[in-house]
Order: structure tokens, then sequence, then C-alpha cells
């Protein structure tokens, strides 16, 4: 599935220790709708998220907030995806705010408003939500109703390409690669990060690793292996800035 398509929320909390029967229950029952979900039984999903998103669980908000988006198990509506995403949304959930942001991004069933959807993007990327901190970057790189700039969308794409966000690790290589945002351009980076795009699933990088192979020395290309090695290893803990 497309990083640009909706996010569904995993619920993963302390729910998963808790000892209270109704948690457990609603856990159950959270998890039985992801597999129903994940199986095409989409009016089955629907069946074990509402009772959970009536009662304020803002995953199960959020969840039947995409399949009315999509259509999924129920007549696509755009007006009640908004609806349950808000709920979800104003309960702090990072996938929710992401998932308005795109309704926004794309005007689906709203006017389209870069501006809006930037303000709802920020509200996840606060909470470390790469999918948004890729769409910021997105909005600054192609000034798409905001005024371009280059250095935002780079340090936005490079935070989540830290977190092992493919699509960022494209743009930010593409970004390195062809200087925007810096002087000059750096292809021992962009090297490092199409590499790690294109073994994340991105086969479109290969065409800048190779580009900016030309560029290095033999020794700087085994460097760059190592480099790639230790981002891997560490979850991107350690790796080129």
């Amino acid at each position: 599935m497309s990083h640009m398509m909706r996010t569904l929320a995993i619920l993963i909390s302390a729910l998963l220790l808790s000892t209270d029967p109704v948690a457990v229950a609603q856990q159950e029952n959270f998890e039985a709708g992801l597999a129903a979900k994940n199986r095409g039984h989409y009016a089955t999903a629907l069946r074990a998220w509402m009772p959970l998103a009536q009662s304020g669980m803002a995953s199960a908000q959020n969840n039947i907030g995409h399949m009315h988006e999509e259509g999924l198990g129920v007549v696509q509506n755009y007006t009640e995806a908004m609806r349950w995403y808000r709920l979800a949304a104003d309960s702090g959930l990072a996938e929710a705010q992401h998932n308005i942001g795109l309704l926004y991004y794309h005007g689906y069933g709203v006017s389209q408003n870069q501006r809006e959807a930037l303000r709802w993007f920020r509200q996840a990327a606060d909470q470390k939500l790469a999918a948004s901190q890729y769409m910021i970057g997105r909005i600054y790189h192609a000034s798409e109703g905001l005024q371009q700039d280059f250095a935002e969308a780079r340090r936005w794409y490079a935070l989540a390409a830290r977190s092992g966000y493919a699509e960022a690790q494209f743009m930010y290589a593409f970004m390195l690669q062809a200087g925007e945002g810096a002087t000059d351009g750096d292809p021992y980076r962009a090297y490092i990060w199409s590499q790690l795009a294109e073994r994340n699933g991105l086969p479109g990088a290969q065409d800048i690793h190779s580009i900016s192979a030309l560029m290095l020395t033999a020794q700087q290309l085994e460097l760059a292996a190592a480099q790639i090695a230790r981002c891997l290893e560490t979850s991107y803990a350690e790796c080129a800035d």
C-alpha cells in the first residue's frame, strides 16, 4: 500500500499488559477487526470496531474513518470519514491527524487547502509520525500553496528518512544529489540514502545511486557500504546526516 494512502491505527498500548477483563476484550475485538479487514471481510471489521469507536477508542474511530473514505464495507462518504477522523484527532491520535491532512491536501470532501493540510500534518509530525513528516517535505518541496523552501523540505525529508520511511529516503537522496537546499550536491550521502530507499522497496532509487557512484572513489564507495550497514544495524540511529 502506498504511503500516500490513509494510515490505519494499529493499537499497541498498555491494554496489551492489562488484566482488566474489559480492556482485554476491547483489545481482542480491535485485533479481530484488523484481521478481518486484512482478509477483505470489511463488514466484519466494522462490526468489531463500531462499539469500540462509540465508546471513545480513538484507534477504532480512525479505522472506521478509513473504511468510509475508501468505501470498504460501506458507501464511500468523505463527510462521514472526516467526522470519524476528527473524533480520533481530538483525542490526539497522530494517524487521524495525518488522515485529515490528506483530505485537505487532495481536496477529498473538502476544498483543497494546503495550509490546512500542513497544520494537521504538523500536529502528527510533532508526534514523530514519519508519514506526516514526509508530507510536510512534499508541500515545501513542490511549493503547493506555500512558498517553495528547499531547506525546509530537505529537513523534513531527513526526519522521515531516519524513521525508515522509504519515500522520504528517496526524496532526501534526490535533493542531496541535486544540491537542492544546499550550495552543492552531495553524491556520497545521496548514494547512501538512495541505497537505503532501494532496500526498503523503491527500485527507482537505483537511478540516483548509479549516478552518485560515478562521482565517488572506490574508497568512498567502500566507506558508504560500511555506513549503510551501520544505518541498518542501528535502525538509522547512526546514519549519515
